[in-house]
């Protein structure tokens, strides 16, 4: 991943974090949580990958 893919990670972030707090509609947003999984997910297989190659290659 690149570092626009981690600051596109953390604007989506930070709008799942508005609409926790009830400041944008819920409605339009119905699967956040899920979503929010999703980009935590992805980020830690990035870590792990990245970590990986630090010290196996």
């Amino acid at each position: 991943m690149t570092d626009k893919d981690f600051k596109n990670i953390e604007d989506i972030k930070r709008i799942l974090k508005y609409l926790d707090k009830g400041k944008l509609d819920i409605e339009s947003w119905s699967n956040t949580l899920d979503l929010n999984k999703s980009l935590n997910l992805l980020i830690e297989e990035h870590k792990e990958l990245v970590d990986h190659m630090k010290h196996h290659h």
